[in-house]
């Protein structure tokens, strides 16, 4: 049942949200920071200078799956086919990843990890490892009932659009019919 909340507190969880997205964007910079800061060799200092943050997260998925071809990450991943195209074509030419075709059939490509990319892997692994740790000492603070009200809420905001939302809803405005105007007399 739809709520009607005061517009002020509407306006604070809005600009929560706002505030929220930037983190997250700033955050990607403070990841590829600390993955610099780990005294790394210097051909995984190379590979990791231009990687954007989907680039990571696509050798990543490469890595934890072994060998994998785009269905196999767009699908348990997420990652748009197009998206997985472009980013496994940079990452292959970076030497992270091998692009591979099957005998007989050059549609379907399967990726893997090369030495360089494993290392690569690997730190990103420590990293998520880091983030992990962070993620639950700062959760320490709430009680089971709050992370399940804050894990509900947050899986619904992932699967909503808000212009999807008022797309629909002023969809539904206009299907219903008009109520009689009065005259001015």
């Amino acid at each position: 049942m739809p709520h009607t909340h005061d517009e002020k507190l509407l306006r604070e969880v809005i600009d929560a949200f706002s505030q929220f997205a930037l983190k997250i964007q700033q955050e990607d910079d403070e990841e590829k920071e600390w993955l610099l800061a780990q005294g790394l060799d210097p051909d995984v200092e190379e590979a990791l200078q231009d990687m954007t943050p989907m680039m990571l997260h696509v050798l990543d998925a490469i890595g934890k799956l072994g060998r994998a071809n785009g269905i196999a990450l767009s699908t348990r991943y997420g990652f748009p086919k197009g998206t997985v195209s472009k980013v496994t074509k940079r990452l292959a030419s970076r030497n992270l990843i091998v692009i591979e075709s099957l005998p007989g059939n050059k549609k379907e490509l399967h990726f893997s990890i090369t030495p360089l990319g494993e290392k690569v892997y690997a730190l990103h692994e420590r990293l998520d490892e880091q983030i992990q740790a962070g993620a639950v000492r700062f959760m320490a603070d709430y009680s089971p009932e709050q992370l399940h009200f804050v894990k509900e809420f947050m899986q619904k905001l992932v699967r909503t659009s808000f212009i999807e939302l008022q797309q629909s809803q002023s969809d539904s405005a206009q299907a219903e019919p008009e109520a009689p105007r009065r005259e001015r007399t």
